[in-house]
């Protein structure tokens, strides 16, 4: 891994995404996964099979998208959900929380000039959010609509001053709060991209079913893990 700064924050850019190399022919699925408005669409994981790794690493970084939310990952976390109430944090784009009809949070801190220009060094543009998003930090999101479900896909924890070895972001996501005040959290990521997060501090139940799909490159396998607790009274 190599780690950085952005804006006095700590954060950590994987090695694979500085010495992976696209081809320069690679096609750009874009017009086939965007609408009109520039909104990603929900397809379903046969769609994602068939792109090369190449093509998904082009189509991700290019539009400041991670996860690849697909038609039969929205129905698992239905399932999962089962009519609680939930809420999305780090929701980015807002397309899994508007398609699941529950409000979609996010700091919103790509929209930061000081970050945005940093991200830019790297050669990515910057998250285009949701016109659903409400801005608002995780910790306080959970606060404020007190839900039984939380759902994270691809979000960072929060840096641990006292455990830098775990990377993150010191801005992230304070992931034991949030699993804290919710009676479920749901992760969907990356075995190597969040190696670190918090959530397997909690045991979590995992399953690696093959319609979770990424743009990671890395080889190893995308994810979701879900925590069951009492929420903390």
């Amino acid at each position: 891994m190599y780690a950085t700064s952005i804006a006095g924050n700590r954060y950590v850019v994987p090695v694979a995404f500085l010495t992976f190399k696209i081809p320069p022919d690679t096609r750009d699925i874009s017009p086939e996964v965007l609408n009109s408005d520039g909104r990603m669409r929900i397809l379903p994981a046969s769609f994602w099979h068939a792109p090369t790794v190449a093509e998904r690493a082009l189509f991700g970084p290019k539009n400041g998208i991670y996860s690849l939310p697909t038609i039969e990952l929205i129905a698992r976390l239905t399932e999962i959900i089962g009519g609680r109430s939930a809420i999305e944090i780090g929701s980015g784009h807002g397309v899994v929380a508007e398609t699941l009809g529950i409000p979609g949070t996010d700091s919103r801190q790509q929209e930061d000039p000081h970050y945005a220009r940093r991200i830019a060094l790297l050669g990515q543009p910057t998250v285009k959010y949701g016109h659903n998003i409400i801005a608002m930090h995780a910790s306080r999101a959970v606060r404020r609509y007190k839900p039984d479900v939380v759902i994270g896909c691809w979000v960072t924890h929060k840096w641990d001053r006292n455990h830098p070895e775990r990377e993150g972001n010191e801005v992230g996501v304070d992931e034991k709060d949030v699993i804290l005040n919710c009676s479920t959290y749901v992760f969907v990521g990356n075995e190597e991209t969040h190696k670190y997060s918090r959530i397997w501090d909690f045991n979590p139940q995992v399953e690696y079913p093959d319609y979770v799909i990424s743009r990671a490159f890395n080889g190893s396998r995308d994810f979701i893990a879900v925590i069951n607790r009492r929420r903390k009274t």
